[in-house]
């Protein structure tokens, strides 16, 4: 049983603030159970449940008179017992509970329309996940970050829609540095990537024909998409696909 509640209060026609409380506790799951650090067969008998508590505060509105719509939260978390990747020399991943971690982050949504046919949005998160206590037989990374979590990420997207149905959309995705090991002695770099997506909206006797084109990392921009935390011999980075170029065509009756 994990108990929750949360409130809403409607302060204004156009401002909600709200809150809530919540538990968890979850059980490892079988893939996390399957592999041993040994090696060994057999499930990993070490791994105890996690436990968490999560306190959320914020508030939610429109701005008529702007055309602004925003959602800003903040929370804190704490976490016994959380579940920690880690990968042997085989390439096979284990886990292993750190002793107690702090989970405490800010995000927030805006949504601007400044004209009828132009919209905007930027999203931004921000993240502090630390070890609070962490011991293991070989070292003490209690006060450092946890891997694989970006303290900063922005997106920011436009759409342009014309009368005659094309639409542009362009999209920046920023993703700061951020630690790999729980040492916190490596660490992937921060990138920005920028996207362009056109498309035109036609009906023809009846049909929905909707021609679209794009372009996925339009710098070329080199950089880790992904990581594996504590990974095995240092072989912690995913790479992304550099330049891309895509086309397609959307065909059916009465498509949204």
């Amino acid at each position: 049983m994990s108990p929750a509640v949360g409130a809403t209060y409607y302060a204004s026609p156009g401002l909600n603030v709200y809150g809530s409380f919540a538990t968890g506790f979850e059980m490892p799951t079988t893939q996390e159970l399957s592999n041993r650090p040994t090696g060994e067969g057999g499930f990993n008998t070490e791994l105890e449940p996690e436990d968490l508590r999560t306190f959320e505060v914020g508030v939610r509105g429109l701005v008529e008179s702007w055309r602004l719509q925003y959602d800003i939260t903040a929370y804190h978390s704490s976490l016994v017992n959380a579940l920690v990747q880690f990968e042997r020399a085989d390439e096979q991943e284990f886990y292993q509970n750190a002793g107690e971690s702090s989970r405490n982050g800010i995000e927030v949504f805006l949504e601007w329309k400044p004209a009828p046919r132009l919209s905007t949005r930027l999203a931004y998160t921000y993240q502090n996940f630390r070890f609070e206590r962490f011991v293991t037989d070989t070292a003490d990374y209690s006060g450092n970050r946890e891997p694989g979590a970006p303290p900063h990420q922005l997106f920011f997207g436009l759409t342009y829609e014309t009368f005659f149905g094309l639409r542009s959309m362009a999209q920046l995705r920023w993703v700061d540095a951020y630690p790999v090991n729980n040492a916190n002695t490596v660490s992937n770099w921060a990138f920005q990537v920028f996207d362009l997506r056109f498309g035109l909206d036609r009906r023809w006797h009846g049909v929905d024909i909707r021609p679209y084109f794009g372009i996925d990392n339009l710098f070329d921009e080199r950089y880790n998409g992904s990581t594996v935390p504590n990974a095995f011999g240092g072989r912690f980075f995913e790479p992304s696909a550099g330049r891309e170029l895509y086309v397609g065509l959307t065909i059916g009756a009465g498509l949204p």
